[in-house]
């Protein structure tokens, strides 16, 4: 390649109304200075074009991943730069007088700035703040973290009271080639379609009434059947009391959209209603057990936290299916990933190739690339305005047994960013370590190849602990019911005159013992015979089950 190949191929890119470059070339990681001269020579004939070089939004020896990488993020750059300067736009006008963060894909929030230089980092960030909710609410080491929209149900974990983040995500069928906080999706929402296939199966989703025109029950011109219209035709969603009564939805409706499931199937409406909820349930149970059971967690001894609007309609048959013990619904269970943003740290994610082994260990390279990857998380986090006491730097490496195709990521300290020999055996133990609990072996006596390092800088937000202040007022007597409603219990086949509790009007240590409902502004929480509800002090219904 010359500089006449990358000029001719400027003047083709104009014609063609390329909005955004990305450059590839196969050594960068090791030499990037081939890749910089290609973007020097874009500048220099047309600086407006923003470019993505492979070597700094993903620097890995594998040339595929990378530059797919850049592609991804090169074709989503008008886009995230556009949407960030009408967000600039409206909040100034709107008189907005605070910090603007956004989420990124790592587990935390970035400047604007940051992410307009690596706007990939914007992919599939919504759902990472759901997990970072539960790190903050929960204890636990181990905690699943299912939350249920209107489309999807995104499922994630925490082992070890750590997220998880993997090193190969994926957007579609392509690999997006960076880091992502670990959160597998599946089309169960509420808005998820049922329907029957040729042999006569029920099927819930993928399919999705979306927003517009929605679940038949909305009377917005839907008149398929969804997980939602099921909801109603049981008797869990109140017709007159959904979004705390703020949008009327119809029964009339519902049970119309489902009857046709009930005619193909021949059953009783009802038993399709339930037939309804119960294959949604097994959908979601499936991408829990695909999050759990296949990366070496028992579900059984994990804590589950509620997301979304209509997890807690799901989760007691869920527990019960699972084995899970215990269970959370949050007060701001709706709004989960938006507190996740509110409470979440500032990060990056810096890596850099270096290849060394267990065979010819350089412990002095390896200290090298750690220091200049913690002065850029430092310059990082000075530009970010976090102060000196409030940082902090994770360090990791991928690692791999000699001849095995792919790494795993494991952690490390690393004192002053700086390793020697001494530390290699610590190094090592930890790769065998995670390698069994991954894949159930260690093979103690194989090489081990360290092929990248990785410094997380972390910042931490003033205030964003503040949420830990509120208390609840204790619950000086047993909770009253506001209500009693008819809901279908399938234990019973029958339906059942259910308590129905108003969420605001519990206090601290409210005891609920299921079968009952609990009503709140954005959600429908629903507590099969069982199981042991009980408010604590920031006012989230913590579940036992018995």
């Amino acid at each position: 390649m010359s500089r006449s190949d990358v000029e001719a191929a400027i003047a083709d890119f104009r014609r063609y109304g390329v909005e955004a470059i990305a450059v590839g070339l196969l050594w960068s990681v090791v030499n990037p200075i081939h890749e910089t001269m290609v973007r020097d020579i874009i500048a220099q004939a047309w600086p407006e074009i923003p470019v993505t070089l492979s070597h700094e939004v993903n620097p890995m020896s594998r040339e595929y991943k990378r530059i797919i990488a850049a592609a991804i993020d090169a074709s989503i750059n008008p886009i995230v730069r556009t949407y960030i300067e009408d967000l600039r736009q409206a909040l100034s006008q709107a008189g907005f007088q605070g910090e603007l963060l956004l989420a990124n894909c790592v587990g935390g929030m970035m400047p604007p700035a940051e992410m307009l230089r690596r706007p990939i980092y914007s992919v599939m960030s919504g759902p990472t703040l759901a997990p970072m909710a539960a790190l903050a609410l929960s204890d636990e080491a181990n905690v699943i973290v299912g939350d249920m929209g209107g489309t999807t149900f995104d499922v994630s974990a925490l082992r070890d009271h750590q997220i998880i983040v993997t090193p190969d995500s994926m957007i579609h069928d392509d690999s997006l080639g960076i880091a992502k906080v670990d959160v597998r999706s599946v089309g169960a929402g509420g808005g998820s379609i049922a329907w029957v296939d040729d042999g006569g199966l029920l099927r819930v989703g993928p399919q999705s009434a979306g927003a517009r025109p929605g679940p038949a029950c909305y009377g917005a011109g839907g008149t398929a059947p969804t997980v939602t219209d099921a909801n109603v035709v049981l008797g869990i969603i109140d017709p007159d009391y959904f979004l705390g009564g703020r949008i009327k939805i119809s029964r009339e409706l519902a049970e119309k959209a489902v009857a046709s499931i009930a005619t193909r199937l021949g059953i009783p409406l009802l038993d399709a209603a339930y037939a309804i909820q119960t294959t949604s349930n097994h959908n979601m149970v499936g991408a829990i057990e695909e999050i759990t059971i296949r990366e070496g967690i028992n579900p059984r001894d994990s804590f589950f936290v509620c997301g979304g609007g209509a997890t807690a309609i799901h989760i007691a048959e869920m527990a019960d299916i699972l084995g899970l013990k215990r269970y959370m619904i949050p007060r701001f269970m709706a709004g989960l990933s938006a507190f996740g943003g509110l409470i979440s740290d500032i990060t990056r994610e810096e890596s850099a190739v270096f290849l060394t082994s267990t065979r010819r260990f350089d412990a002095a390279g390896v200290s090298d690339i750690l220091a200049r990857l913690k002065v850029s998380g430092e310059a990082f986090l000075e530009q970010a305005g976090v102060e000196p006491d409030l940082r902090r730097f994770e360090f990791s490496f991928l690692g791999r047994y000699e001849y095995q195709s792919w790494e795993i990521e494991v952690h490390f300290e690393a004192n002053e960013a700086r390793l020697d020999a001494a530390k290699l055996p610590g190094l090592v133990e930890a790769f065998h370590q995670m390698h069994e609990r991954i894949y159930s072996i260690r093979s103690d006596r194989d090489v081990v190849e360290f092929t990248n390092w990785k410094l997380r800088a972390v910042g931490k937000r003033a205030n964003q602990d503040a949420w830990k202040d509120f208390r609840l007022a204790d619950q000086a007597t047993a909770p009253i019911a506001k209500t009693y409603r008819p809901a279908y219990l399938h234990e019973t086949r029958r339906t059942s005159s259910l308590p129905v509790y108003d969420m605001d009007q519990l206090g601290a240590g409210a005891a609920l013992d299921g079968p009952c409902l609990v009503e709140a502004t954005t959600f429908t929480a629903f507590l099969k015979d069982g199981h042991r509800g009980r408010v604590d002090p920031q006012g989230n219904i913590v579940v036992t089950v018995d």
